[in-house]
C-alpha cells in the first residue's frame, strides 16, 4: 500500500516545517515525497526537526506544477478543512483511506495533497484533485502541516495493521469487455478529457456565460466516478474531436450531411 502513495505540498515555505514532514513520513514508512515549487530554502535545515534523515533529502522530486507532480496517478486526496462556495467531492480522511486500499488492490497510484502552511490549498489546485479530504476535528479546524500529513498516514498504517478483507471498500465492478491490457485511466488523461469536453461545449456555444467553470466542475465529478480507463478516454476524446470539428463546420455554414447516421443506434 504504501508502495503506491505519495505525499505531495505545494509550495511549501520552510526548512523546519518540511523536515516535520519528512520525520512524520520516516515515522510511518513512507517515502514518495513530491514538492510543487518550494520556496527557495536550504534542505540541510530540514534536519533541525528531522534528526538523521539526509537520505531522504535525495528521493525528493521537485515540480513546476501540481499537474505534473499528479501525471502518474490515478486519483487525488486534496487536504483542506476550508469551506468552499463550490462543492467538491468529498470524503473524511478514514474513508479516503479505505477507499485507497481498494485502489491498491488495483495497482492504482495515489497522492495525498496539502497546501501552503498559512493558506492551503487554492480552488484551483482542489480541482485538480480527485476528492476534498476533511480531517474531522472541533470547531478550532486549523492543523499544521506536518500534523495534518501524519493524521493522513497514520490513518493508513492503522487500517493496514487491522484492517479484515470484509471491510475493505467495494469497488464498482467492471460492467464492460476492456481491452486486453487497458490501464486505468492517469489524472492526467482525465484532465485532458475534460478540456477536451471543455473545448468541444465551447465550440458548439453551448455556454450561456463566458464562466463554465461550473458546468466542467460537475463532468470532472461524473468522469471521476465512472473510473475511466485509457481506452475509453480515447474514444471519448475522439468523439469531442469530431464533434469540435463538425461544429466548426456548421459555423462556415457547410453543413456535413454525409455524417449523418442512417438509423438511430437507439432503435
Amino acid at each position: 500500500m504504501k508502495d503506491a502513495v505519495s505525499i505531495i505540498l505545494v509550495e511549501p515555505q520552510n526548512p523546519i516545517n518540511l523536515g516535520t514532514v519528512i520525520r512524520a513520513m520516516k515515522n510511518m514508512g513512507f517515502e514518495a515525497l513530491s514538492l510543487v515549487k518550494p520556496a527557495s530554502m536550504a534542505f540541510d535545515k530540514t534536519q533541525i526537526s528531522a534528526h538523521h534523515t539526509e537520505d531522504f533529502l535525495d528521493k525528493i522530486q521537485i515540480f513546476d506544477s501540481l499537474d505534473d507532480a499528479l501525471s502518474q496517478c490515478h486519483e487525488s486526496y486534496g487536504f483542506s478543512a476550508r469551506k468552499r462556495a463550490q462543492t467538491w467531492a468529498s470524503v473524511e480522511v478514514g474513508d479516503a483511506v479505505t477507499r485507497m486500499f481498494g485502489l491498491a488492490r488495483e495497482h492504482k497510484k495515489m497522492a495525498l495533497v496539502f497546501g501552503r502552511e498559512q493558506t492551503g490549498l487554492t480552488n484551483e489546485e482542489l480541482e485538480r484533485c480527485t476528492f476534498q479530504v476533511h480531517i474531522p476535528t472541533s470547531e478550532y479546524a486549523s492543523l499544521n502541516l506536518a500534523q495534518a500529513v501524519l493524521i493522513a498516514m497514520y490513518e493508513i498504517q492503522r487500517q493496514a495493521m487491522g484492517m479484515q478483507a470484509e471491510n475493505a471498500v467495494q469497488m464498482p465492478a467492471i460492467i464492460d469487455n476492456y481491452v486486453p491490457g487497458s490501464a486505468p485511466a492517469t489524472l492526467d488523461q482525465q484532465r485532458r478529457l475534460v478540456q477536451a469536453i471543455a473545448d468541444a461545449l465551447v465550440t458548439l456555444g453551448y455556454y450561456k456565460s463566458d464562466a463554465p467553470n461550473a458546468a466542467v466542475h460537475r463532468v470532472q465529478n461524473i468522469l471521476t466516478r465512472a473510473q475511466l480507463h485509457e481506452d475509453e478516454v480515447h474514444l471519448l476524446m475522439g468523439m469531442c474531436r469530431e464533434v469540435e470539428n463538425y461544429a466548426k463546420l456548421l459555423k462556415r455554414g457547410i453543413e456535413p450531411t454525409q455524417f449523418r447516421p442512417k438509423n438511430s443506434l437507439l432503435n
